[in-house]
């Protein structure tokens, strides 16, 4: 495991490029965060979650702007509205998959969820990256750590940490579920939405 700060951008995206597992900070909680299409990542990232592809749980995906989400996901009315007004912001949207959008992860379920933090970090390393999957910094039933020193203690074989922490009491996103005709709350966090 090694250790960096947020201003080194250039080798945070080397190991984002390099099928590393980075943790970073966001405006919420700490997040792993993995290249899109890197298969060892994604593998390892899955161990480190002890996440089970029947768990329904899904990671993540960050693209690399509002306009590329409706790559990944349909975007209706509803969406668009969501998007505009929370995106980037501490929301996840759950959407409904693009038909024409293929991944060998998002394959197995027919939703999306969507989320870009609102954090100068993203900003600089999407442009770079291309699109992330991204989840909470913790294992399988802890709470998501705040802090880089949390990350190193629960989570040891992450490849890069981000060293910092974020703020004392913030709570993950707040998941929206978009999928059906009115706006149904996954998970409430410190923003509010509906």
């Amino acid at each position: 495991m090694i250790q960096t700060s947020a201003e080194h951008t250039s080798e945070i995206i080397k190991s984002l490029k390099s099928g590393q597992v980075v943790a970073l900070p966001t405006e919420t909680v700490y997040g792993l965060a993995i290249a899109f299409n890197s298969a060892s990542a994604l593998e390892k990232l899955i161990y480190l979650k002890r996440r089970d592809l029947n768990s329904g749980k899904i990671f993540t995906l960050v693209p690399e702007s509002k306009t590329d989400i409706q790559k990944y996901a349909t975007v209706d009315k509803l969406a668009r509205e969501y998007i505009a007004k929370y995106i980037p912001g501490e929301i996840t949207l759950i959407l409904n998959k693009n038909p024409e959008f293929s991944h060998p992860y998002f394959d197995h379920f027919t939703t999306v969820g969507i989320r870009i933090p609102a954090s100068p970090l993203f900003s600089a390393i999407l442009l770079e990256t291309g699109p992330l999957l991204l989840t909470s910094a913790n294992p399988r039933g802890n709470q998501p750590a705040i802090s880089s020193d949390e990350v190193a203690n629960t989570l040891p074989k992450v490849d890069l940490i981000v060293k910092g922490r974020t703020l004392e009491g913030k709570l993950p996103s707040t998941v929206v579920d978009l999928t059906g005709k009115t706006p149904v709350i996954i998970r409430q966090g410190d923003l509010n939405v509906l």
